[in-house]
């Protein structure tokens, strides 16, 4: 049901308005996100690093075989199905009380980082919602969403509204 739904959906202005910032400053923009949707990938991006994983990925639950592209639709009919070597497939996807993904890159890059950008995010999910603490001080940091976060104190800036209406003109980018 998820893939069928994150199948239909299509990026927005915000993720345009990253992917050229991405084309713009190539590596020097590290583009993390919690969603495991590819609507980053849809708009342009390619250095995108997805700390829940990928929806559109599957892998095996017991040997080291890599995540594999895979748009299949689960058949409960069918049963689970199973890897060579005889484990479960499930979907590439971190689920609630799992570590996230990619967490040594994640952390190399907020040490790194002079702005921190969030978007759309509770404020509320960890280790996520730590990270602005972890680069405050020294960064710049930037919300931008509909909703204020419930770490919206650890910014110094909140911009409020729509991702896809803020995102491109904090960023000067035109997405038309």
């Amino acid at each position: 049901m998820r893939r069928r739904v994150a199948a239909e959906a299509k990026p927005n202005p915000a993720h345009s308005a990253l992917a050229k910032l991405e084309q713009k400053l190539q590596d020097r923009l590290f583009l993390c996100t919690q969603n495991v949707d590819d609507l980053h990938e849809q708009a342009g991006s390619i250095r995108v690093v997805h700390m829940h994983g990928e929806l559109f990925k599957s892998r095996c639950d017991r040997c080291t075989r890599p995540p594999f592209h895979d748009t299949s639709m689960y058949d409960p009919s069918a049963g689970i199905p199973r890897c060579e070597c005889g484990g479960r497939i499930r979907p590439h996807i971190c689920w609630f009380g799992e570590v996230p993904l990619d967490l040594d890159r994640i952390f190399h890059a907020l040490d790194e980082c002079t702005v921190f950008m969030a978007v759309g995010t509770s404020g509320v999910v960890e280790p996520a919602a730590s990270f602005v603490a972890q680069v405050g001080g020294r960064a710049r940091t930037i919300y931008v969403g509909a909703e204020e976060p419930a770490n919206a104190s650890a910014f110094t800036e909140c911009h409020l509204g729509k991702a896809g209406e803020v995102l491109p003109n904090l960023l000067g980018t035109s997405c038309v």
